[in-house]
């Protein structure tokens, strides 16, 4: 009887923060927002911290970066799969099986992590090489991505986590733990690299540590709070590793993880031919992407909010809603976008004189930031409506509509001006079709419907 009445107090529990009935676009959006806005503010402190120490220490940290985001996209595709099981688990009430779904996970990101370090030790020097960097700043770049990976099973578990728990319901406990860990990490970032608050000074390692540290005990937050079951997922049965599941979290996550890296591997490629202009323009690059953070950050809430309700609608038998809570995202992300997108682009000038003291970088950082600032209401698109197709589990259309965009428009119209020799702006410049394509595929994809039919 003790255990039955337990059981039934976890349900009424769970039931009062995740089904899908009492949550709301805005209630799972803004604490994703603001977590990753403060992800973001880390980024932008990472870039100010080492642009003390020189152009080449922001162009071997921004070129580390952008491979790393290659291999981390990779282990993150684990979590759409997650995030899919789940909130179909906790839309049909079955929470012991979203408990399970979120261990197996843990396993396969854990081991994913350790085989991608090992090949960053053995290759990243190679990998390094292809980018033209100057030798000061390749020996810098190849320092941050070898230290950098030492975490990236912290990383991914910490992710892992977060989007379980969001997926069930739940995006304040990610949100208090982001800020935490964030904080940290602008601490630790301005301890280490430049030797304050009684820290050594370590320079670009010192980023690496600072980054990898404050997951490190993110990551045992969750541990710990999953163990003593304050979390909203129970805990799973270490037994209960069953052949079934771990296919339906590796048929989601596939077509996810191989978009993932077709978006990624586009973007290093994009970044690769950018940097065939110089170090500058390299520099110029990354610190807009870092600046932009902030709007892409929004479009990530909105994409964790129409991905949670979406799945757990779908869930609970619901369709309609399904669907309409997907447009209802992709109009909010749109304003919200669109508006920071926008504030960003007019103080363009201020912000990167800010993080560097390169009249050449900062020209190119304001071109760079009005040309894709102007596409944040189509970023908006793709986040919101990928969010919620992913949610619903059909991950191979954005993975199809990624490779259309950023491969057939992108890279090859980018390839085209490089062809011709025409200046960098006019790379820039390419990444706008591209967004303006997927924009189009996606809308029309999500009005179909046919992504309701996808079974998990």
């Amino acid at each position: 009887m003790s255990y039955q009445r337990d059981s039934e107090e976890l349900s009424e529990n769970i039931e009062t923060v995740s089904s899908p009935e009492t949550l709301s676009i805005w209630g799972l959006a803004w604490p994703s927002i603001l977590a990753n806005i403060l992800f973001a503010a880390a980024g932008v402190v990472s870039i100010k911290a080492v642009g003390i120490l020189g152009t080449e220490a922001v162009a071997a940290v921004g070129t580390g970066q952008r491979i790393l985001f290659v291999i981390q996209s990779i282990i993150m595709a684990v979590s759409t799969g997650t995030a899919a099981l789940v909130a179909r688990a906790f839309g049909s009430a079955n929470y012991k099986e979203a408990a399970q779904v979120l261990l197996d996970s843990l396993w396969i990101g854990v081991i994913l992590s350790i085989l991608a370090a090992t090949s960053m030790w053995l290759y990243g020097e190679s990998i390094i090489s292809l980018f033209g960097l100057d030798p000061e700043s390749k020996k810098l770049a190849v320092i941050y991505i070898k230290y950098t990976m030492l975490f990236s099973a912290a990383f991914s578990s910490s992710f892992i986590f977060s989007s379980a728990l969001r997926a069930a319901g739940d995006a304040k406990t990610p949100l208090a733990i982001m800020i935490f860990q964030n904080l940290l990490n602008i601490y630790l970032l301005i301890g280490l690299v430049n030797g304050q608050f009684g820290f050594p000074e370590m320079g670009v390692v010192g980023a690496s540590f600072a980054w990898g540290i404050s997951f490190t005990v993110g990551t045992a937050v969750y541990v710990i709070m999953w163990l003593s079951k304050m979390t909203v997922i129970p805990l799973p049965s270490l037994k209960n590793i069953i052949y079934d599941r771990l296919r339906k979290i590796f048929k989601i996550s596939l077509p996810a993880t191989l978009e993932s890296g077709v978006f990624q591997s586009g973007l290093l490629f994009y970044f690769w031919i950018i940097s065939l202009y110089g170090t500058e323009p390299s520099a110029a690059y990354n610190i807009g992407i870092n600046i932009l953070m902030l709007s892409f950050m929004i479009g990530q809430g909105f994409s964790v909010a129409g991905a949670t309700l979406t799945g757990q609608f779908l869930g609970a038998n619901n369709p309609r809603e399904a669907k309409r809570s997907g447009w209802k995202s992709t109009g909010l992300s749109i304003i919200s976008m669109g508006i920071v997108g926008l504030l960003i682009a007019i103080f363009s000038y201020e912000i990167s004189s800010f993080l560097v003291d390169d009249e050449e970088v900062i020209r190119l950082t304001v071109i760079f930031v009005w040309f894709l600032g102007s596409m944040q209401p189509l970023m908006a698109i793709e986040f919101a409506i990928g969010g919620a197709l992913r949610g619903a589990g059909d991950t191979k259309s954005p993975l199809i509509i990624t490779l259309i965009g950023l491969v057939f428009f992108r890279l090859s119209i980018a390839l085209i001006f490089l062809q011709f020799n025409l200046p960098v702006e006019y790379i820039f410049a390419s990444l706008m079709v591209d967004y303006l394509v997927k924009a189009i595929l996606f809308a029309y994809r999500f009005n179909s419907g046919k992504w309701m039919k996808t079974n998990l």
